[in-house]
């Protein structure tokens, strides 16, 4: 039904408006496919993705603080270096 395109103009922005009010929604594979069609609606698509980790938003909140080479300055344990660069022995997310 939302594929007509008589529904299709309008249909987009209501997805989106009432995904911003419920919790994680996974859309169906139909659904999901029409969004693969139209390039605006791809914010709607993102919206219902997985959400991130708290671990890897705070991971990337980080590196967008501090750059990437400064990153090995900073007065942490190798570990918690190698999880923000990414490296080898990194704590899983």
């Amino acid at each position: 039904m939302i594929s007509t395109p008589s529904i299709s103009r309008w249909a987009g922005p209501i997805i989106d408006v009432l995904l911003d009010y419920v919790g994680h929604v996974t859309l169906c594979s139909r659904l999901m496919e029409h969004l693969d069609s139209y390039s605006e609606w791809s914010i709607i698509k993102e919206k219902a993705t997985s959400p991130r980790s708290l671990m890897q938003n705070c991971r990337l909140q980080i590196l967008q603080l501090v750059s990437r080479p400064r990153v090995k300055k900073l007065p942490l344990p190798g570990v918690l270096i190698r999880f923000l660069q990414h490296g080898e022995g990194s704590i899983e997310d």
